[in-house]
């Protein structure tokens, strides 16, 4: 069973159970944010849907956590996430004021690349996700090629991030499966930078998800700007009309098992996480808070207002759950998984 269809039961189920959690047993947890001020560190640069969403949460966050803490977010952006997250998991202080905000490959980047992600996410302590994301490969309309069989025999420019982030994940994905000619363009720190080159003419698309579009250009997927080859993640009918989801361009059991390890990133959206150690009732609070967040009606209209986005949530243990079940793909699949990324 793929990570997208046990993702309903387990994240409703993990958030009622959060919503009727006693946190009135703790008063000491209760008295603790009093005063205090929690740091969001965002492992992606500012003004893209990660930090845009992080400081969304964090506005709200400051309402629901008892006694009403000053909540900020700060940047730490670096692979995909994984720079930021290390430093979560070995140095930031282990007391529930500093947490860490990711890019949805931040779980996955600990199998692809055991080496730079120094930390274990059955270790973190996960609080909750807010949103899934639907990952698209876009081309501008103006580039020399407008079709996944054009692309097959004419190269296209595509601008990616750190290896640890979906921004390269899907291209990498779609050159190595679906054998498109794809020139990989590293050393962009987020999706706006690329969209940046793309009005320059340095490269001619990426594979950011849907939503980063939908808030950050709207008038181009509404013009037609955009062309939309293939996508991994939840699917959108009406703003992907016809995109074929890479798992039915694929035939061999094998290669839809590598898509699914990859689309899980899609399914665990943007996590925000603690440290591990962090004392299980400063977690709690801090779960509940974020289910208080997700459930709230203001907070929902703003991300629609601002992100263009619907809340889709996966709080506490559900969300640790996924971590855990990605974390036990099979060796071989872990394999392959790397050589497509590390084709290069």
């Amino acid at each position: 069973m793929s990570a997208n269809s046990r993702y309903p039961l387990c994240s409703l189920v993990g958030f009622i159970c959060l919503l009727l959690l006693p946190i009135s047993a703790w008063p000491q947890a209760n008295d603790f944010y009093a005063g205090r001020t929690v740091t969001i560190l965002v492992g992606s640069s500012p003004g893209g849907i990660t930090d845009t969403s992080a400081r969304e949460i964090a506005r709200f966050l400051e309402r629901h956590l008892p006694g009403e803490p000053t909540v900020i977010v700060k940047n730490m952006p670096g692979g995909g996430s994984v720079t930021m997250t290390n430093y979560i998991y070995r140095s930031a202080p282990k007391d529930g004021t500093v947490l860490g905000y990711a890019l949805p490959a931040v779980v996955t980047a600990q199998l692809l690349e055991p080496r730079r992600a120094r930390y274990d996410g059955r270790e973190i302590n996960w609080i909750g996700s807010a949103f899934r994301t639907t990952n698209v490969l876009s081309i501008s309309s103006s580039a020399p090629v407008r079709t996944l069989e054009e692309l097959r025999q004419q190269p296209l420019a595509i601008g990616v991030t750190g290896r640890g982030s979906p921004i390269y994940q899907l291209p990498a994905l779609s050159r190595s499966l679906l054998g498109l000619q794809l020139k990989i363009i590293a050393g962009y720190e987020g999706g706006n930078d690329i969209t940046l080159a793309m009005e320059r003419g340095e490269v001619h698309g990426q594979g950011t998800a849907l939503e980063f579009w939908a808030m950050s250009r709207p008038q181009w997927l509404e013009s037609g700007a955009l062309t939309h080859l293939v996508y991994i993640g939840a699917g959108d009918p009406q703003r992907l009309p016809g995109v074929p989801h890479m798992k039915d361009l694929v035939s061999t059991d094998e290669d839809k098992r590598l898509v699914e390890f990859f689309e899980t990133s899609a399914t665990f959206g943007f996590p925000l996480f603690a440290p591990p150690s962090v004392p299980q009732e400063r977690i709690a609070l801090l779960r509940q808070a974020f289910a208080g967040v997700v459930a709230d009606t203001e907070f929902a209209e703003s991300v629609r207002t601002t992100m263009k986005m619907e809340i889709t949530p996966t709080v506490g243990e559900a969300l640790a759950q996924l971590v855990a079940e990605a974390i036990e793909t099979p060796e071989p699949i872990v394999t392959r998984a790397r050589a497509v990324l590390d084709a290069d």
